[in-house]
């Protein structure tokens, strides 16, 4: 299946201009099988959701169902994520997380108030997937982080308004023995289907998921064609 790693909406997302209950339809007709949701975990975009700090990682989840509840109508699988900004650490980083379940996101929040080297520990203790978003994207101020705390990389970042680094980000990512993965970093209609990976159909959850990302040869995919 064609899946979308990297994929927000609004709610949850306030940079995004497409919403839970239309996501789904829009992927679909770009040939998409899948796609995590991995809204913003951030204050700002999390205080959109509510004033009320308790009741934010509640209507993060609630955002999640309201699309899954449209993909399963529609045929097509959808996992839960988030991607995460660490607010206290001085390099600018997000960390997309593969294989966290609602429970321990709704017990950990807020996750963006803790160091790099913090999440990585939480992630290990959970059997979560911490892939830093983007690690190349200069043009917003993003490098990549510390290697040595973090499962992997997205190698591949399809938003239709940066450059990709895809060659660059695959070579760092083998330097430092670094897990691979891909997405569009879906904001907008017209983003549909521009990359993202491709995965073996049985594949059910975000935690089939996570163990098939620890262990696979990479597969991405860009609109019109399939890279190795």
């Amino acid at each position: 299946m064609k899946i979308d790693l990297h994929t927000h909406c609004n709610p949850g997302s306030q940079c995004a201009t497409v919403s839970p209950e239309e996501s789904p339809a829009l992927l679909k007709a770009a040939g998409i099988d899948g796609l995590v949701l991995t809204n913003h975990c951030y204050p700002r975009h999390c205080n959109s959701l509510s004033p009320d700090l308790k009741e934010q990682p509640y209507r993060y989840v609630e955002v999640f169902h309201r699309l899954k509840k449209e993909a399963d109508e529609l045929g097509m699988k959808a996992f839960f994520g988030a991607e995460v900004t660490l607010i206290n650490e001085i390099k600018k980083m997000e960390f997309l997380l593969y294989g966290i379940s609602e429970q321990d996101f709704l017990d950990s929040f807020p996750l963006y108030t803790y160091s790099q080297k913090e999440l990585f520990d939480y992630c290990n203790q959970k059997d979560i997937l911490m892939i830093q978003a983007h690690p190349f994207r200069s043009e917003q101020g993003y490098a990549p982080a510390d290697p040595r705390y973090m499962h992997g990389i997205e190698v591949l970042n399809a938003h239709s308004n940066f450059a990709d680094h895809f060659e660059e980000a695959v070579n760092f990512a083998k330097e430092h023995q670094l897990l691979q993965t891909g997405g569009c970093d879906f904001h907008y209609p017209h983003q549909a289907g521009l990359g993202g990976m491709i995965l073996p159909d049985a594949i059910e959850d975000q935690f089939m998921l996570r163990d098939y990302l620890r262990t696979c040869t990479p597969q991405f995919y860009r609109k019109e064609k399939e890279i190795e």
